[in-house]
C-alpha cells in the first residue's frame, strides 16, 4: 500500500494536483473475443469469459463499446500521416460531438479482436479496412519518431512514424478516433498492493502477482502454472489474456516497460499469454517487455509467466502487515521498519533504479536527493511494499 507520511501541504498540494491526472476512461476490460480452444490443458483464453465484447452501432458513424463505455469512429479515416492524425481528431465533429481524440494504446487495443484478423475487428459493429496499422497518440518513449500502433494481424507495437505512405514510407497506417462517452472517473492512484506483494491495477481491476516464474518454460506448462498457484491463499489464478498483458506494459518506461512498482528489473524477457494466433494455432501471443510489443512464438518455446486474477474478487483490499513509515526530510528519504533485513530499491520518475540497499537496522536513510518524484520498494524476503515520496525544491 502507498503510504505519505510527513509531507509539507505543498507536497500534498502536489499530489491532489497529480492524481486528478489520471483518468480512468474505460469502465471494464475487454476480453480478447477468443472462443475456439487448441489444447486439452485448462486456462487457455476461451476458458474464461469476463467481459465479453459487446457492441451498438448508434447509426450515425459512431460505435459504442458497451463493455468500456467508449465511443468509437465506424469507418476509419484512411491512411494519413501522425501528425495529420492528431489533426483530424481535434477538429473532427463526428455525430455532431467535438471532442474527439486519438486513442491511448490500451483503448486502442481493447477493440482488438484476437479471433480475427486482417482486420480483427467485429465487422458486425466496425466497417471493413484496408488498414495495416492504426495510429495511437503516444510516440515511443525517450523515441519521438516512432509511435504506437495496433496491427491487422492483432498485435500493438511501436513503429516509425515515415513507415506510413503519406509520410512517404510503404504501409497504410490509418486512424480511428475515440471520445469519452461519459465523464471518466478519476482515480487517485493507479496501482495499490497488497500484504504479499501483489499490484492491484485500479484501470483494468486486475491484481497481478507481481513476481514471474521462476523459469522460462512452454505454453501448456505455463498455464498448468498459473492454474496451479495458490499465492496469498487465492486458488483463482490465472495466465493472462493478451490484452491483459499488455494493459501490464507502461509505455513510459522500457527495458523493462513494466512500473518500478513491481519490482520486475530484468531488461527484456518475453512473457506468455493464454492466447493462441487464431490462423495458427502452434503459436501463442506473447510480450516482449523491453518495449511491451505483442507478437506470436510457437508453444514449444520457453517463455516466462506473470499470473493475473480479477480484482472483483477481493472483498479489500490487504493492507502490508510490514507496519513500516517513510517521511522526507532535508532531501533525504527516511525509512522505519519493524524488520531488521530488508532490501530497498528507489526509483526516479522515470523509472531508472538510482538507489540500492541492504538494511540491516531499523532505519534507513537514503543520500541527499535532487528535488523530484521518488518510488520505494521495501522487501523483507517476504512482504513487497511500495512508496511516493516527493522531495519539493
Amino acid at each position: 500500500m502507498k503510504s505519505l507520511l510527513g509531507f509539507t501541504l505543498f507536497v500534498l498540494q502536489v499530489l491532489t494536483i497529480q492524481s486528478q491526472e489520471i483518468r480512468k476512461t474505460m469502465k471494464d476490460f475487454p476480453d480478447t473475443g477468443q472462443n475456439s480452444g487448441y489444447t486439452n490443458v485448462f486456462g487457455e483464453d476461451a476458458d474464461y469469459t469476463i467481459h465479453a465484447p459487446s457492441y451498438t452501432d448508434l447509426n450515425n458513424g459512431i460505435v459504442l463499446d458497451k463493455v468500456t463505455g467508449l465511443q468509437w469512429q465506424k469507418t476509419d479515416a484512411g491512411e494519413m500521416t501522425y501528425e495529420q492524425a492528431i489533426i483530424y481528431a481535434d477538429t473532427s465533429t463526428l455525430g455532431g460531438f467535438s471532442d474527439w481524440r486519438l486513442p491511448s494504446p490500451l483503448e486502442a487495443y481493447s477493440i482488438t479482436l484476437l479471433s480475427k484478423n486482417r482486420p480483427p475487428l467485429d465487422l458486425t459493429a466496425f466497417a471493413p479496412s484496408t488498414a495495416e496499422y492504426w495510429w495511437t497518440h503516444l510516440p515511443q518513449y525517450n523515441d519521438a519518431s516512432k509511435v504506437w500502433v495496433t496491427n491487422a494481424g492483432g498485435g500493438i507495437g511501436n513503429h516509425l512514424k515515415k513507415e506510413t505512405i503519406s509520410a512517404g514510407g510503404t504501409k497504410k497506417i490509418h486512424t480511428r478516433i475515440v471520445r469519452d462517452a461519459s465523464a471518466p472517473e478519476i482515480i487517485s492512484e493507479v496501482y495499490t498492493q497488497t500484504m504479499y506483494g501483489s499490484i492491484i491495477d485500479k484501470r483494468t481491476n486486475l491484481e497481478w502477482f507481481a513476481t514471474p516464474s521462476p523459469d522460462s518454460i512452454p505454453w501448456e506448462q505455463a498455464l498448468e502454472f498459473s492454474e496451479q498457484s495458490n499465492m496469498g491463499s487465492h486458488d483463482d489464478w490465472r495466465m493472462p489474456n493478451i490484452k491483459e498483458l499488455f494493459s501490464l506494459t507502461s509505455q513510459a518506461h522500457s527495458s523493462p516497460s513494466i512500473h518500478p512498482i513491481f519490482g520486475i528489473t530484468s531488461t527484456n524477457t518475453m512473457y506468455w499469454s493464454s492466447t493462441t494466433l487464431s490462423n495458427q494455432s502452434d503459436k501463442a501471443w506473447y510480450m516482449d517487455s523491453r518495449y511491451g510489443i505483442t507478437t506470436y512464438a510457437v508453444k514449444t518455446q520457453r517463455l516466462k509467466v506473470i499470473m493475473v486474477r480479477n480484482a472483483q474478487s477481493i472483498s479489500a483490499v490487504e493492507e502490508s502487515s510490514m507496519e513500516s513509515m517513510m517521511h522526507t526530510h532535508d532531501n533525504v528519504i527516511s525509512v522505519k521498519v519493524n524488520h531488521q533485513q530488508n532490501t530497498i530499491n528507489v526509483f526516479d520518475i522515470l523509472g531508472n533504479r538510482i538507489l540500492t540497499a541492504s538494511n540491516q537496522s531499523h532505519e534507513w536513510q537514503s543520500p541527499a536527493l535532487s528535488s523530484g518524484i521518488y518510488f520505494i520498494l521495501l522487501n523483507d524476503g517476504n512482504t513487497v511494499q511500495s512508496y511516493t515520496a516527493i522531495i519539493a525544491p
